[in-house]
């Protein structure tokens, strides 16, 4: 949004927007905090509530706050955000952010292929991967519980290493300790409710949002090397598309 509003040609609203955007993101204002009234912003930025409104409007969208009626706006607690336009592992996108991250439960073993996880991966029925599944926690808060299937020939004596992935993403280590290179991946995104696994695993209420997210990502040369199924709490983190362009009528793209 920023580079499509000229600064000299801004609106106050927008120009108050991105004054308390900035406070909120240098820390003057912390998760819970009431913002201040809109008849004192009025007053502290010389406009009319209609102005002020419409600033903690686009507050309100980004996801930086919260308005009730009675109570006042009150900052949230920032999401987030993995951008779809590259691989990234989750860690790699928390820790981007600043967020602290933990592992809960980590379990690393060696197993024969499920049939569905065989079918992605281009396996025979009898063949090897490994299962890591974990519990991802930012801020000492589980937000995921992830599960990756990964095809074991590509990596042998992973599960000598589940203390390196305590402390850090699994891509980061797959990329150091073994010299791989992931290419590309294809992912599908679904919403759901959380229920009584969901519950026990992230230690939440039931009926929470969640995302249940499969990838599968691929080497060089093409070769199909993991399958990831993950849990992740909708209210902590959000994706964002990269799109471009519009098709012609015959398909193909223009800008």
């Amino acid at each position: 949004m920023d580079k499509q509003i000229d600064k000299e040609e801004a609106p106050f609203y927008y120009k108050i927007y991105k004054s308390l955007r900035e406070e909120i993101e240098n820390g003057a204002y912390k998760t819970g905090d009431l913002l201040p009234s809109e008849v004192e912003l009025g007053e502290r930025f010389g406009v009319s509530r209609t102005t002020i409104r419409n600033a903690l409007g686009e507050l309100e969208k980004e996801g930086l706050v919260s308005r009730r009626r009675g109570k006042g706006t009150m900052v949230r607690e920032p999401k987030t955000t993995q951008n779809l336009n590259y691989i990234s592992s989750f860690t790699e996108t928390l820790k981007e952010k600043g967020i602290q991250v933990t592992t809960g439960s980590l379990a690393v073993e060696l197993i024969t292929a499920p049939s569905k996880i065989a079918s992605f991966l281009n396996l025979e029925n009898d063949e090897k991967v490994y299962l890591v599944q974990r519990t991802r926690i930012a801020n000492d808060i589980p937000v995921a519980f992830m599960s990756n299937y990964l095809l074991a020939r590509v990596i042998p004596g992973l599960e000598f290493k589940k203390e390196i992935l305590r402390k850090e993403g699994l891509y980061q280590l797959l990329e150091r300790e073994y010299g791989l290179k992931l290419h590309r991946a294809v992912e599908t995104i679904e919403a759901y409710p959380s229920g009584p696994l969901e519950s026990d695993l992230l230690q939440i209420p039931q009926r929470i949002p969640l995302f249940h997210t499969v990838r599968t990502t691929y080497l060089e040369d093409e070769t199909p090397f993991e399958v990831v199924i993950s849990v992740i709490r909708a209210d902590k983190y959000e994706y964002k598309v990269y799109l471009e362009g519009r098709p012609t009528e015959k398909g193909r793209f223009f800008n």
